[in-house]
């Protein structure tokens, strides 16, 4: 049986001679590959996770932890919470990662590594790293990046249900439009053009989309955002809560 590489603990734990032999396979061709090589291969650098992540990939994220020794991630769950946010934090320290509490492409690198799958990530070394046009891009849409932010998303439409007391309205009394946000103005400025990304909803735009930090609201704090959905409340409700990276752009 061939180990799938984003199985990781949970298939290692029965698979151990599959998982010698795929890691004797990747460290022949560590030295050239790229970090799109290691995404690729891996679908688990394709996940972001961070508080609030629910799913079999926060699952897999705690077994794995749990394995190399962070018992501070508490149980398997599928619910990235504060236990999980502290394995999270307490590998990266270890790690000598930054401490976002965030699983980004780097930190499952190292995830990996624990388990031989992967080099262990070295900035400004050999091994592959994230880069600025993948990992933290420089430009989008032909503005630059001035701030980026690994935030929880909800969203809201024109129906009183999803937007009591204001309804089709922000709480300005200006009419709510497709690719408008409610933020925390004390972490993204009103007016403030964003990109967004990293949703999983059919009703939005593939990939991400440009917008404006127009609306506030009472429970939108810290590291929230809501986005404007022009849809029903069903389909609003559908979208849950979700992880994101909120690019704020500049002129």
């Amino acid at each position: 049986m061939r180990l799938k590489t984003w199985g990781l603990a949970l298939s290692i734990m029965v698979a151990t001679p599959a998982m010698a032999l795929e890691t004797n396979v990747f460290a022949a061709t560590t030295s050239s590959v790229s970090l799109q090589h290691l995404e690729a291969e891996h679908p688990a650098m394709q996940q972001q996770l961070s508080y609030g992540s629910q799913g079999h990939w926060v699952m897999t994220l705690q077994a794995d932890l749990a394995v190399l020794g962070y018992s501070q991630v508490g149980p398997m769950d599928g619910i990235f919470g504060p236990k999980t946010t502290a394995g999270v934090k307490a590998f990266q320290i270890a790690e000598n990662l930054p401490v976002t509490g965030v699983v980004d492409p780097i930190t499952w690198q190292d995830i990996l590594s624990g388990f031989g799958l992967a080099p262990a990530y070295t900035p400004g070394g050999g091994a592959p790293s994230a880069t600025a046009s993948s990992i933290n891009p420089q430009v989008i849409d032909g503005r630059p990046v001035i701030a980026t932010y690994h935030m929880i998303a909800t969203a809201y439409g024109p129906s009183l249900q999803n937007n009591y007391p204001y309804g089709p309205v922000d709480a300005f009394g200006q009419p709510l439009e497709p690719g408008m946000i409610a933020v925390d103005p004390s972490v993204i400025p009103l007016k403030s053009t964003v990109y967004v990304q990293g949703y999983q909803n059919n009703n939005l735009p593939s990939g991400g989309f440009v917008g404006q930090a127009m609306d506030t609201g009472g429970a939108i704090q810290g590291d929230r955002i809501d986005i404007y959905m022009d849809a029903s409340p069903s389909v609003v409700s559908d979208f849950g809560i979700q992880p994101v990276t909120v690019y704020v752009l500049g002129q």
